[in-house]
């Protein structure tokens, strides 16, 4: 466990529980009983009930808070022992985890919550006990009540989130681009891949889903269509763009690797677990969202159990992408007994080598400059007039999935057997065929209008896309486009001329009393006033320098840039790509990072009286900044946040004129 968890999971209760044990020792300290004629002045037996209630209450509470966390751990422990044995007792370890983990997380949070809330009553008890009310008193209760409102607050949203926390692990619907296709819209298809489930000893998928751009897969999560339908049982996704360029054979060693999930101890895995495992992810880092927006008190009592549950999927994750390897490498075989392992390891170069020759023509397709209606014909007009493939980086490659994990192809080709010999390559790296992409068009009643239908589906949502982020951009360029002149404050410079005008006064009282008292040369006495003279030539240079600094504005903020007497030209804002700041009391350094290949100006003045150090290998020039900032003609107080603030919106807004520029050019 890393120490960070381990800080909250067991760190948190256990200073709860040390403190309420130390409450519990407080309990007679509190105002001694005073009889006076009008009445008795004191705290009550009362008051002291509650407050051994409340300690009591503060033990058990972080006690139980850390049994919880301690069984999570336990449970945890014994789960991903038992997931190591079989992907069958991954299921059965999975499943006890989804019924036991909600309740433990829910325990975890509970408690410190309540437990908090008891110590933070506890104190007002206290408070009570120490005799007659004073201002202070009273302040420091109504405090006191104010964070005992955010904690309750806190802890009984935590309780509505009980539902979420119960539903950690249901499955979450995958959202597709495409279309799904039944029998009558594509009876090939439909008949070829009954034969191949039935030749691999797999399920017929209930759904198939046409589409573009992502590779082969199945899934058996509910599917949401983009724009259409949700479906549910199992789905086969068939992209158009890859099927186009292979050949039957490795399309069905595809199909059939897919399908090899929805065969044997497999289907169990596809069907029930892949599902209810990528949900509690999806859950799990909902709820770290939730808690990083939250106050530092909710957190105190939420990141216990966040991170309980980041851990643990942590643990399992581990455990689960090597079953998912293993699950794959069987897959692997199942195409390979559909089709062939020759076709089965063609493809699978084949495919990571067309992923490199669609990057061109789909970047160009999103940004709107391909002119299209039918994107596959494109692409296999494009295609078919290149050479063979590359395949010099296919074998290193896993191959992307949606929703599992693929081994590097070399190793997944080698547990083929299959040689990485010239015919296999020669294969995989054949140039474009008309003859694979007529046999892709069969396979449906009118490929054609398919194809055009989903281009047309895609390039709206492009368009859609395109004119939000034209808006977006349009608003960001119409900010900040007034200068803004920044000046540094008189404030280190009043200080530097002080501490000059001190030394040099102190200089000649000590060299005075060193003549009154007859002093010796080299005495102790010339070594001090020596100093104190060097002293105050070094002062004297300081303010100079800041003179020099702050008798004219130190730079304009223009909509084009960074104008300053420092540099031989304006440091451009769009060529910024991350601001940064950080401080040294009053001195602050503000660093901008410029995108490669721009070449920043150059300095004009000498490093004494420099505001602008240049870092090339790091493309960074730092902004040093002592002593504070004023604004305009009128030299106004300028705080560090405001100008870091106006920096970012002048940089942001510079940089959208430029991609608007780079848009209608």
């Amino acid at each position: 466990m890393d120490r960070k968890t381990l800080l909250y999971c067991f760190g948190v209760p256990l200073l709860l529980l040390v403190y309420a044990c130390w409450q519990n020792i407080r309990i007679d300290d509190g105002y001694v009983y005073q009889v006076t004629r009008y009445g008795t002045v004191g705290h009550s037996a009362a008051a002291d009930l509650l407050r051994h209630f409340l300690s009591k209450a503060g033990i058990f509470l972080s006690l139980m808070a850390l049994l919880a966390s301690a069984s999570a751990v336990a449970l945890c422990f014994y789960s991903v022992r038992r997931a190591r044995i079989s992907a069958d007792h991954l299921i059965v370890a999975f499943n006890l985890c989804r019924k036991l983990l909600p309740f433990i997380m829910v325990t975890v949070m509970s408690c410190i919550g309540f437990a908090l809330i008891a110590v933070f009553l506890y104190e007002i008890c206290w408070l009570y006990t120490l005799g007659p009310a004073s201002a202070l008193n009273i302040k420091l209760v109504l405090f006191i009540l104010l964070v005992i409102g955010s904690l309750l607050i806190m802890v009984l949203k935590s309780l509505f989130l009980l539902k979420k926390c119960f539903t950690l692990f249901e499955p979450q619907d995958m959202e597709v681009h495409g279309t799904a296709v039944r029998e009558n819209d594509a009876p090939e298809l439909w008949r070829w891949v009954r034969e191949l489930a039935q030749r691999g000893q797999a399920i017929v998928p209930d759904n198939i889903v046409v589409g573009l751009f992502e590779g082969f897969y199945v899934t058996a999560s509910p599917v949401q269509i983009e724009k259409g339908e949700r479906l549910t049982g199992n789905t086969l996704y068939f992209p158009l763009s890859y099927a186009a360029f292979m050949n039957k054979e490795e399309v069905a060693a595809v199909i059939g690797h897919e399908l090899g999930h929805f065969s044997g101890n497999d289907t169990l895995y596809t069907l029930h677990f892949a599902g209810l495992y990528a949900g509690m992810e999806n859950s799990l880092n909902y709820f770290y969202r939730d808690v990083g927006g939250s106050g530092w008190l909710e957190r105190l009592a939420l990141n216990p159990t966040i991170h309980l549950g980041m851990w643990f999927f942590r643990q399992f994750h581990e455990t689960v992408s090597g079953w998912s390897r293993v699950r794959e490498l069987a897959a692997d075989a199942a195409g390979a007994r559909t089709s062939s392992s020759m076709a089965l390891a063609a493809s699978l170069l084949r495919f990571s080598a067309l992923n490199e020759r669609f990057q061109g023509p789909m970047e160009q397709f999103f940004q709107r400059k391909l002119a299209t209606d039918d994107l596959v014909h494109s692409l296999f007009t494009e295609l078919r007039s290149g050479d063979r493939f590359d395949l010099s980086a296919s074998l290193e490659e896993a191959l992307a999935h949606p929703t599992d994990s693929h081994p590097p192809t070399r190793a997944r080709i080698e547990q083929l057997n299959v040689a990485l010999d010239d015919a296999l390559m020669a294969q995989a790296s054949r140039p474009v065929e008309e003859a694979d992409y007529l046999w892709m068009r069969s396979l449906f009643r009118d490929a054609s209008a398919l194809s055009k239908a989903l281009t047309s589906g895609m390039a709206s949502e492009v368009d859609a896309h395109y004119e939000a982020y034209q808006s977006e951009l349009k608003d960001l360029a119409s900010r900040a486009t007034d200068t803004l002149v920044v000046s540094l404050r008189k404030k280190n410079l009043w200080i530097f001329v002080g501490l000059t005008v001190l030394c040099a006064a102190a200089a000649v009282m000590v060299f005075t009393l060193s003549i009154q008292w007859n002093s010796s040369a080299n005495s102790p006495m010339d070594m001090i006033t020596f100093g104190l003279v060097a002293g105050s030539l070094l002062f004297a240079l300081a303010s100079w320098t800041m003179y020099t600094r702050v008798r004219q504005p130190l730079f304009t903020l223009t909509a084009q840039g960074i104008e300053s007497y420092q540099l031989s030209a304006p440091f451009m804002l769009d060529a910024i790509e991350n601001i940064g700041i950080r401080s040294i009391n009053d001195w602050v350094f503000i660093d901008l990072f410029w995108r490669e290949g721009y070449q920043p100006p150059k300095l004009l003045v000498s490093r004494l009286v420099r505001n602008f150090i240049f870092e090339p290998k790091n493309r960074k020039v730092v902004l040093s900044l002592p002593g504070g900032l004023l604004k305009g003609e009128q030299r106004e107080k300028l705080s560090i946040e405001e100008f870091y603030v106006a920096l970012n919106e002048y940089a942001e807004s510079a940089w959208a004129r430029r991609e608007l520029s780079k848009h209608s050019a």
